[in-house]
């Protein structure tokens, strides 16, 4: 048995507070854990990962206009401890920057882009029950990530604040969810975001249905995953949104359906989402709002649809596209992707259109350890995008597991 006393207080807060410099603080964190791995043998475990990207990016529908090149740069390190099988407790620190933001290369020393992307504790079969609790600062991926997701394409990623408990039965895990979105000194303008995930426990078949309420609107529905015949699979969802945001009463609609068929490993689906817009001949605000979405999996890789339903106008999003994966061409991955997207409501202008979207992604393994994944997407304008020029975007992606 191995007890370990922190000298110091670990919480962001305190550090800024104290004005202890986050880069020393997280020396000694590494160093005490290397300390712990030696005498403790499988309770502490260290990993992590390094990830860049590059990206080169012409997307303003203006080919009279020069291009733009990124680079992205996110390093993690993970500190998992496990001391017995019932408790476990992870801390993921994370540096997210875009490469020469830093104007001084000699003087700025400063952990300006050092967070703590995760910091929990779960416990299981808390006193005696089929009961889990998992307390802290965490990613949380909910279905197919299509209202609650990690979004880890973002070079931040999304991580929640708050807890969850899982209660277990013979037929069901039902996780209920209790999130801080917003901290505020009046308590009257905290925002939450507390739900309930029931997932039903079917042999190769995935079935959830929920119940969300951020703030005062509220998100319920269902989702399923399975096979229909030997090869052919489908994926579905549907959600409703009601209450208030914003003074208005809401009455949004989402619906998805995907079917894949698997020849070997060679994967061809196609699909159909709807999200629905505002009606303005109506009272209430029809837009379906997808809350804290992975959107960048589904609505194209140049992540025009990121921001439902402020990227779309309020006009609703229609989206039907082919995919098409598992194919290897010397040795590289390959996946294709084309979506047809439109608006459920003309603008004023009488128009419907939104464009369409090409996406290529290409996937070579070095070893266990290292990987590469690059893209290219094209985006044809339709009449609602303000341009008339193709865009295009591109990059490469180096990603380092340690």
């Amino acid at each position: 048995r191995y007890e370990y006393i922190f000298p110091i207080s670990l919480t962001r807060t305190n550090l800024i507070n104290t004005g202890v410099n986050m880069n020393r603080a997280l020396a000694i964190i590494i160093v005490c854990c290397m300390g712990f791995s030696l005498f403790a043998g499988e309770t502490v475990k260290l990993s992590g990962q390094f990830r860049h990207r590059y990206e080169y990016s012409a997307m303003d529908f203006n080919s009279d206009t020069d291009a733009d090149t990124y680079q992205y740069l996110r390093t993690r390190l993970n500190i998992a401890f496990n001391p017995s099988e019932d408790l476990e407790a992870f801390f993921q620190y994370q540096d997210a920057r875009k490469m020469g933001e830093e104007s001084n290369t000699l003087t700025d020393a400063s952990a300006d882009n050092l967070d703590l992307h995760q910091g929990f504790v779960k416990m299981k079969n808390l006193f005696g029950k089929p009961l889990d609790v998992k307390l802290g600062r965490f990613e949380a991926v909910y279905g197919p990530q299509r209202l609650i997701g990690a979004v880890g394409w973002h070079n931040f990623g999304r991580s929640f604040d708050g807890m969850i408990f899982t209660y277990h039965t013979a037929m069901m895990d039902v996780d209920f969810i209790n999130f801080k979105t917003v901290e505020n000194s009046d308590d009257d303008l905290d925002v939450w975001v507390r739900g309930v995930y029931g997932n039903l426990k079917l042999e190769n078949y995935k079935t959830q249905a929920f119940y969300l309420l951020d703030d005062e609107r509220g998100t319920f529905g269902l989702y399923a995953k399975g096979q229909i015949i030997p090869g052919l699979s489908h994926e579905t969802e549907f959600a409703m949104q009601n209450g208030e945001a914003g003074g208005e009463d809401l009455n949004g609609l989402f619906y998805a359906f995907n079917f894949t068929y698997d020849l070997n490993g060679l994967k061809l689906s196609a699909g159909y989402d709807h999200v629905s817009g505002n009606d303005e001949d109506t009272e209430d605000n029809e837009a379906f709002n997808t809350l804290f979405a992975t959107n960048h999996k589904y609505y194209g890789s140049m992540d025009y649809f990121l921001n439902i339903p402020v990227h779309t106008a309020e006009l609703g999003l229609n989206d039907i596209h082919v995919k098409l994966s598992g194919l290897s061409v010397a040795g590289i991955g390959v996946n294709a992707a084309y979506h047809i997207f439109t608006s459920e409501f003309d603008n004023s202008n009488g128009d419907s259109d939104f464009g369409s979207e090409i996406d290529l992604t290409f996937v070579k393994k070095y070893n266990e350890n290292v990987k590469f994944v690059g893209g290219f997407s094209m985006f044809m304008p339709g009449d609602l995008m303000s341009g008339d020029d193709n865009a295009t975007w591109a990059y490469l992606m180096t990603i380092v597991n340690l």
